[in-house]
């Protein structure tokens, strides 16, 4: 029609200024590379399956007839020129030519054995999380595609409805979009109960309403131009011991590995807002499965420090702060505490049994009444002694104490390894053995009982010995004697301890390249002045 025939001058030019700059580009990296001379390209004349007619050849089926990237029929005229500039800058931004011409390339590679393929939007995200390789781009976008086909992630969002546990107690929603168009997310991860849900309803319907958070991001940013990314934004207000059990940072694994094999470059920031004084151990302890690339998009404020004149509201307008955080916008989240007992339907031992590398942290013991168990532990000054244990079976008595061994003894195994050895001498003064154990505070024995779950640590000052003990403390049940003897009053626990050093956790905060995060700074002098000597969380 006349109305496409007066804008082909204009579509050509355009496309041989992009052309000329695409040309450029690899010119210069052959020059770069020293190389400054190629032989002259010579058309060839016989090429099997064409024909010469009035001087013209014609070419039998010489392009990809199924690839809509490379085909020039009139009918699909619109789809040549898809990647032209003013596309690009409507839907993917400002890309360079290189950027350009590996979307193209890897979605050539690709109809050459999908007849259906991912938009640009997506090609782009696989491209930047391979560094503009193609052939890795393509191997992690297959993967991603059989992937979501053996899961059906494509109908997620249409079929997938939350356990009501989930819907009742994971506080997060989406909320407004922050300065740069993308849509926020907030999770309130502190007041997340994460123990709660995974023993209510099990790793898989945690894992699955995830995905349902991604996919929604995903749709949202479809329908806003040049945004493929969306903002999260993480609340640790409330924060404690609980949330570093071990099965829940395993869980918290998977889920990573999902998201950057196929969510990759999908989170544009990540606001780590009211980090506690327990931050630093937290980041210690899942900075591991998390790549650089994501680390490097956080962003952490300590305490009130979202306040500042260089906080939040630097990517997020002072309108749309919620009012948790001392904004005017109402934010739909409600805490609705821990997930009751009589909720759970999974035990622990049954979370250890179905996950192989957790049954290698935790080791189980059984004792009678009134034996002890113990564990002892050698530490420097600065360390850090972590333990977690639930009582299956039982009553429990647990203490930390302080071994001081008489002159003659030589300890001089100071290092922070944990030795895992059940021993049953009393933690008193034991002159034949030449040590004498001292609770390290008084305060704080307890009783646990069965069903109860415990995280605890403790900041070592004085580098030595530590010995942490459980002991049978369960009440009798009957006082009446069978057979002349006292029934047996067994008790069972599952325990896992780690001891980190203060190398371990002072790196990994300031491994935070974020300029904003004061945790980079204090972390360095990390000591009794930011963390409680000893800290201790119980989950009944």
């Amino acid at each position: 029609s006349s109305g496409i025939n007066a804008e082909w001058p204009l579509r050509r030019d355009k496309n041989i200024k992009k052309g000329k700059e695409i040309i450029m580009y690899y010119i210069e990296e052959l020059a770069r590379e020293g190389i400054t001379t190629a032989p002259r390209w010579v058309c060839p004349l016989a090429v099997e399956g064409t024909s010469t007619e009035n001087g013209v050849d014609q070419t039998s089926d010489m392009s990809d007839s199924d690839d809509s990237f490379a085909s020039a029929d009139d009918e699909n005229l619109e789809v040549v020129y898809k990647l032209d500039s003013d596309y690009i800058n409507a839907h993917l931004g400002d890309l360079s030519p290189m950027e350009e011409c590996s979307i193209i390339q890897l979605a050539k590679r690709m109809k050459q054995t999908f007849e259906k393929i991912p938009d640009e939007r997506v090609l782009l995200r696989f491209l930047r999380a391979r560094n503009f390789d193609i052939e890795k781009s393509r191997e992690m976008l297959i993967k991603s595609m059989a992937w979501r086909k053996q899961y059906n992630i494509d109908s997620h969002l249409q079929f997938w409805v939350s356990p009501p546990l989930i819907e009742k107690y994971v506080p997060g929603c989406w909320h407004r979009s922050d300065k740069d168009g993308r849509p926020v997310y907030i999770l309130r991860l502190g007041h997340l109960d994460i123990k709660g849900i995974l023993r209510g309803v099990g790793e898989e319907a945690l894992l699955r309403h995830a995905l349902y958070i991604c996919e929604q991001g995903i749709e949202k940013t479809r329908s806003i131009p040049q945004i493929n990314t969306w903002t999260l934004l993480i609340d640790l207000e409330g924060l404690n011991l609980r949330h570093l059990w071990a099965p829940a940072r395993m869980v918290m694994r998977r889920f990573t590995e999902v998201m950057e094999q196929n969510y990759p470059e999908t989170l544009g920031v990540v606001l780590i807002v009211q980090a506690p004084r327990l931050f630093p151990l937290a980041w210690t302890l899942v900075k591991s499965f998390i790549n650089e690339n994501t680390r490097r998009k956080c962003l952490v404020y300590a305490g009130n420090d979202y306040l500042e004149e260089d906080g939040i509201h630097e990517y997020i307008h002072r309108e749309d702060i919620p009012d948790f955080l001392g904004g005017s916008c109402p934010c739909d989240i409600t805490l609705s505490g821990p997930v009751p007992r009589d909720l759970y339907t999974i035990s622990t031992e049954d979370i250890l049994e179905n996950e192989s590398g957790l049954k290698s942290l935790y080791t189980n013991v059984t004792m009678r009444k009134g034996e002890m168990h113990e564990v002892t532990v050698d530490a420097d000054v600065d360390a850090l002694i972590t333990w977690d244990f639930d009582t299956v079976l039982g009553e429990l008595q647990f203490t930390l104490s302080f071994r001081k061994y008489a002159e003659s003894h030589c300890n001089s195994s100071l290092v922070a390894m944990v030795q895992m050895a059940g021993i049953t001498h009393p933690s008193t003064s034991s002159p034949s053995d030449g040590y004498t154990d001292s609770i390290v505070d008084e305060g704080v024995i307890e009783t646990y009982k069965e069903g109860d779950s415990v995280q605890g640590s403790y900041y070592v000052k004085q580098p030595g010995t530590y010995v942490l003990s459980w002991c049978n403390t369960t009440p009798s049940t009957s006082p009446v004697s069978f057979g002349g003897k006292t029934p047996s009053q067994k008790a069972t626990f599952l325990y896992s301890i780690e001891v980190i050093e203060p190398k371990d956790y002072v790196g990994s905060v300031s491994s935070l390249t974020s300029s904003f995060s004061n945790l980079s700074t204090s972390g360095v002098s990390w000591n009794s002045s930011s963390v409680a000597s000893w800290n201790s969380m119980v989950s009944r």
